[in-house]
């Protein structure tokens, strides 16, 4: 009997072929997206508990002061400016701060993130059990938020279309601004309401960014926030991409400058022209290390003034 010879045709349907990747039901991404809050909240709770560990030590510098000094306690949240995990970035203003203060400060900022969701009801209630935790008395809460509320994809949105003869400053959509700032204003509004009701003595200082040359350079897959937009609005000089980002970028310091009273413990940190602009940008929208140490020195400078005791 003649043995049987396995044959090497392919079964039907099968072949060399890969079949197309599906795409993640509704299901997957709300998952995935639970996933990162609860990536996120046990992040925050992490720090929260790093920061009451070291206020059991005492630094230095208040070591060598009186023996009632208690070092000063700080609060940030933000943006990827306070929290820059990328590596040889030199982890955002708020790594730079301390290391300039030689201070622990609670830093509770996440890159990626708006005004809205800061003020939005997690974060809020977040913000507000911070400020009311009878342990700890904050003396300044340091905010950056803003930029991501205004550029990205949405920043089309803010953008007319070029037109000869029109400076680059004329080509932000007015009304338009001034409806996405609204929101942006609304954040900060709440934000003082949420301390002057809880922690009326609590400083706070916000800052205005800094003018980015528009490069089209993102980074870990992350971005461009500028230059996709304006190319599809058909402005396309690099000189003009500049002029415009700078003006909305002015536009939205003087709406902080307007919410900014010392009087009743609010400061605006002069952030805007620090930074050299070939030199001081790792990517569109975010400083080198060098940057970042740059804009915590302006951040020490206004808090040196309202903290005399501080190095």
């Amino acid at each position: 009997m003649a043995k049987k010879v396995k044959s090497t045709k392919q079964p039907r349907g099968r072949g060399t072929q890969r079949r197309p990747t599906a795409k993640p039901s509704p299901r997957t991404v709300a998952a995935a997206r639970r996933a990162l809050q609860r990536r996120v909240r046990s992040d925050r709770t992490q720090r929260y508990k790093e920061y009451l560990a070291w206020l059991k030590e005492t630094p230095r510098w208040v070591r060598a002061a009186v023996a009632e000094a208690r070092p000063l306690q700080i609060l940030a949240e933000g943006d990827s400016w306070f929290e820059y995990p990328v590596p040889g970035g030199g982890g955002g203003v708020i790594v730079q701060l301390e290391k300039l203060i030689d201070l622990k400060i609670l830093n509770m900022a996440h890159h990626g993130d708006e005004v809205r969701q800061m003020l939005a009801l997690s974060q809020r209630e977040e913000i507000l059990k911070r400020l009311t935790n009878s342990a700890i008395t904050y003396d300044a809460l340091l905010f950056s938020g803003g930029g991501n509320d205004l550029v990205g994809d949405q920043f089309v949105l803010w953008l007319r279309d070029s037109q000869p003869s029109v400076p680059p400053e004329d080509l932000l959509d007015g009304p338009r601004v001034d409806a996405v700032l609204g929101v942006v204003q609304a954040g900060y509004n709440d934000l003082i309401a949420i301390r002057d009701q809880h922690s009326p003595n609590t400083k706070i200082f916000f800052h205005g960014y800094d003018f980015p040359r528009v490069t089209g350079e993102g980074v870990c897959g992350l971005g461009p926030w500028l230059k996709p937009s304006l190319d599809f609005r058909g402005i396309h000089d690099s000189e003009a991409q500049f002029r415009v980002a700078r003006a909305l970028l002015l536009r939205f310091a003087s709406m902080l400058q307007s919410l900014a009273n010392p009087a009743k413990n609010i400061f605006y940190v002069p952030t805007q022209g620090t930074l050299n602009p070939d030199a001081d940008w790792a990517n569109e929208i975010h400083p080198t290390a060098g940057g970042f140490e740059k804009i915590a020195q302006r951040f020490r400078t206004v808090l040196k003034e309202q903290f005399p005791q501080m190095p």
